[in-house]
């Protein structure tokens, strides 16, 4: 997911435009600069975006993404980047899940899909016969 900030193109702004690119320049980080038709905005997409002045930013800027401030000034990233989640499981499930680990190990993902198919078409054909009727 890329994040995506617009500033209004005004001599102003395009002097700031520079200062952001050259940042992010600095910080390795490519980002796409482009105009609308009109050129009345810049827009500005990457996978994050540096802002090395926090005086800079506005919210009507932010486009897509989320506003993280850092000792370099403001980033801007993407909305959906994961967190970190604890979650306890019971002692049960624990031992299913190393059970279920332990048998695939070793195994390629075609042998483990080849052995479920073998086993639910057996498991079919066995419900098959024992729901025939007797003649």
């Amino acid at each position: 997911m890329k994040v995506k900030i617009k500033l209004k193109n005004t001599t102003g702004n395009q002097v700031i435009a520079r200062q952001i690119r050259d940042a992010n320049e600095q910080d390795h980080n490519p980002i796409s600069i482009s105009f609308n038709e009109a050129l009345s905005e810049i827009y500005f997409e990457g996978e994050y975006i540096t802002i090395p002045d926090e005086e800079w930013f506005s919210d009507e800027m932010l486009i897509e993404g989320q506003v993280k401030r850092n000792e370099s000034g403001l980033e801007i990233q993407p909305k959906d980047k994961g967190k970190t989640v604890n979650i306890h499981f019971d002692a049960d499930l624990v031992a299913e899940l190393n059970e279920i680990k332990q048998h695939v190990r070793n195994k390629t993902q075609h042998e483990i899909v080849l052995e479920l198919f073998r086993k639910g078409l057996n498991q079919y054909n066995k419900e098959k016969e024992q729901n025939k009727p007797s003649e």
